[in-house]
């Protein structure tokens, strides 16, 4: 396989210009030969959901057998007795003839507990083992519980997911996608059945009990082999635990977790190639070479730390109605910590404010610790985090000034000046009116004046 040294000189060569909040062109030519190959990845912090990678997570894919993290949710959240023994229904086993899938051995009728059926399903991913649970849960009715699942996912916000079936088997109008998994996959983590779920899905290998249709215990083994050290290409320490998944369709996928140094993160693979990379005669799995090398290159490269300090000034605004201050100082509202390249110094992370969110103005009275702006932290041109800007004082407000700035409001306003427009033009009017009266009462005391002396004149004469 190819050597992951390569990678790393290549990153220190090229970490000016290191984007890491999506994939784009230029974190696709620091990768080169070694950008991860699947169609489909995201990698994200467990922390703060930080999305680290981005490739096509919102891309529409068969989800293969992550179908069985739902199985596994509503499974837990709707068996109130998990040692309960559950025959496997012959129905079941008839429902995955010729299919080729995977499966953990299990017989018609054979006995086994609700939290076994759980480890066959997602330790080997065995398909009668989640259709067994899916029939169990829904008294018979499969297609119910499969409605169950959708409402489940839909309700947890993942808008681009629809079941057909409870193990995942390729069916036409059956996807998913990344963002989704990692919403399932982190609701699995903090659920009510967390605890064992975690367990389950970090274990390498179980041993079954004997039952009524084996007489002896037998192991069942991950299809993990990111936990498993005796696969070198795979073998990742830093992963705690995951579920994987593979059709003709949806190639190879896996969700995993992993874990180091107090960082926790998720990837999700999908569409992953399976091909001889590295020219040995031997197919490699794409979901776990790619999820090694993300985790191996995360835990390595990337560090949280504080980019912004609540004391730094960030911005100012104009404040009005206030006699003692006509600016305000802005702060972030708390120290602000963001996934950044190890070594990164001050100067490579830039602050600016939010476009949009500053206004021209702020008016009196404020109290220290308003929100008010907010900023944006920018690592190599891509925006990695978020914070508040709040007041860093109090500011008073003048009476004075509010009374002159109500009354200037009220004068602005539409009504009140289409008001007193109108009550110009009738003053305007009443008064050129008056005006043009008076005028013309003028003009008729002239002329009878003119008349009445013309009519003197006339008298004298005679």
């Amino acid at each position: 396989m190819k050597k992951f040294k390569i990678f790393c000189i290549c990153f220190v060569l090229a970490l000016s210009c290191l984007p890491f909040t999506t994939v784009n062109a230029a974190y696709n030519s620091i990768l080169e030969d070694l950008e991860p190959r699947s169609e489909i990845i995201l990698l994200q912090s467990l922390e703060d959901d930080t999305v680290i990678f981005d490739k096509n997570a919102h891309r529409h894919t068969p989800p293969a057998s992550l179908t069985k993290l739902v199985t596994a949710i509503l499974t837990l959240e709707n068996c109130t007795d998990l040692d309960a023994m559950v025959a496997v229904p012959q129905v079941v086993l008839d429902s995955l003839a010729n299919t080729g899938s995977s499966n953990a051995g299990l017989k018609a009728g054979e006995k086994v507990s609700v939290t076994d059926l759980l480890r066959c399903m997602l330790i080997p991913s065995a398909n009668e083992a989640a259709a067994t649970l899916a029939y169990y849960v829904s008294g018979g009715n499969i297609e119910g519980f499969v409605e169950k699942m959708n409402v489940f996912v839909h309700r947890l916000g993942c808008a681009d997911t629809n079941f057909m079936t409870p193990h995942g088997l390729d069916v036409d109008g059956q996807y998913t996608c990344a963002a989704d998994v990692a919403k399932i996959m982190k609701y699995a983590l903090t659920f009510a059945h967390s605890e064992l779920f975690t367990e389950i899905i970090s274990a390498e290998r179980y041993t079954l009990p004997a039952s009524n249709k084996h007489e002896k215990p037998r192991v069942i083994r991950s299809t993990n082999f990111l936990l498993n050290s005796g696969y070198s290409d795979y073998y990742c320490k830093y992963v705690v635990g995951g579920k994987t998944g593979s059709t003709s369709k949806a190639g190879k996928c896996v969700t995993a977790i992993a874990k180091s140094g107090g960082y926790s993160y998720l990837a999700v693979i999908m569409n992953a190639p399976h091909d001889d990379i590295d020219g040995d005669g031997y197919d490699e799995n794409g979901a776990f070479t790619d999820a090694k090398l993300l985790f191996e290159w995360v835990f390595k490269y990337i560090r949280y730390e504080r980019v912004l300090a609540k004391t730094d000034v960030t911005e100012e605004v104009a404040v009005r109605l206030s006699s003692k201050t006509d600016h305000l100082s802005l702060l972030p509202a708390e120290d602000l910590y963001a996934f950044v390249p190890v070594g990164v110094d001050d100067k490579s992370v830039l602050v600016k404010t939010a476009k949009g969110t500053l206004p021209p103005f702020v008016n009196a009275p404020i109290k220290k610790g308003d929100k008010i702006a907010e900023a944006a932290i920018y690592y190599a041109d891509q925006e990695i985090a978020r914070a508040d800007l709040v007041a860093s004082e109090d500011v008073n407000m003048s009476v004075l000034l509010w009374i002159g700035s109500m009354i200037g409001k009220f004068f602005r306003h539409p009504i009140v000046r289409t008001i007193l427009i109108v009550l110009f033009l009738l003053i305007g009017g009443y008064v050129f009116f008056v005006l043009y009266a008076n005028r013309q009462r003028q003009k008729k005391r002239r002329a009878q004046n003119n008349r009445s002396k013309v009519v003197h004149m006339d008298d004298y004469k005679k």
